[in-house]
């Protein structure tokens, strides 16, 4: 699992940011999901596309009020195979559901009938339906496929005789830059804040100074730091324990004299070429600058 995973998933998989960010992009804010019916389901399927032979699942949630299950992809790139993934997701769940309905009846050993074994199921199972949406958390226009018929080599036509039995599946897509993060009561509403303005350190550093920034659980400041984008920052404050306001505003002073030294070697570097154009001797110009026998190399000497 990768460092966006092992933030992603935890921040995600809370009942009340969960049932949030699913009411207010499927459900146009209507309470259809309750924190206190949702139930995290770990999810590992075959899969023949993985080194490791197993697909997971980031996020699976059972509404166990309605019972529906929902998955969470989280994206931080555009992914142009993403319906075909999706459809797998979801049939390697129903194929699961199938098979702990199956193993429960051969521990009761109650099959009446080789049909009931022969479908692993009696006529009276049912199964939940599952809804996979993806959560896309890249900078850029999601430029991926929405739906399978776009996968296909030929468009196929409902009116056809083909399009009668050629079915579409897609998914509901959430881009973090189309969300609207006002909409959100919970530290969602800071997480996506934070999305929107991760080219613009500026304002980056006047929202982290905010009253509701300052409050920020770990997690939250965990899930915002891993997706800006900032080499060692999680590192910081994970080692250190600092604040995510503290730790950037360390990594940004870092960066800063980094590129400050990086500005004076170039400057030096630039000096000592023009005293080698000029054909002045080299120990002179190592005595006049105070430069290293790899800097003369590096400057042309």
């Amino acid at each position: 699992m990768g460092k966006l995973d092992r933030k992603d998933r935890p921040f995600f998989s809370d009942a009340e940011r969960f049932a949030e960010l699913i009411n207010i992009n499927l459900y146009q804010g209507e309470k259809i999901l309750i924190p206190e019916n949702l139930r995290l389901l770990q999810r590992k399927y075959p899969s023949l596309g993985s080194e490791s032979g197993e697909k997971e699942r980031d996020v699976l949630m059972l509404d166990e009020e309605h019972h529906i299950c929902y998955g969470l992809e989280i994206e931080t790139e555009s992914d142009y195979s993403m319906p075909e993934r999706v459809l797998v997701y979801d049939a390697c769940e129903y194929e699961y559901q199938i098979r702990l309905i199956h193993k429960e009846h051969i521990r009761k050993k109650d099959y009446n009938h080789y049909r009931e074994k022969k479908s692993r199921m009696k006529e009276r199972d049912l199964i939940f339906p599952v809804i996979t949406v993806v959560l896309y958390l890249g900078e850029e226009v999601w430029t991926g496929r929405n739906a399978l018929m776009q996968m296909f080599h030929k468009a196929v036509k409902a009116d056809t005789i083909s399009g009668e039995y050629v079915r579409e599946y897609g998914f509901p897509l959430i881009e973090v830059q189309k969300v609207t993060p006002e909409a959100y009561q919970t530290d969602l509403r800071e997480f996506f804040q934070a999305m929107h303005c991760r080219g613009d350190r500026k304002h980056m550093m006047q929202l982290l100074q905010t009253e509701q920034f300052q409050k920020l659980s770990d997690e939250t400041e965990q899930a915002i730091a891993v997706h800006l984008y900032m080499k060692g920052l999680t590192e910081k404050m994970e080692k250190e324990g600092m604040s995510m306001c503290k730790a950037i505003r360390e990594w940004m002073e870092e960066e800063r004299k980094e590129g400050k030294i990086e500005g004076l070697k170039e400057e030096k570097l630039y000096i000592i070429r023009r005293m080698i154009e000029e054909g002045l001797d080299e120990q002179f110009i190592r005595k006049i600058t105070q430069c290293s026998k790899a800097e003369l190399v590096a400057a042309g000497k």
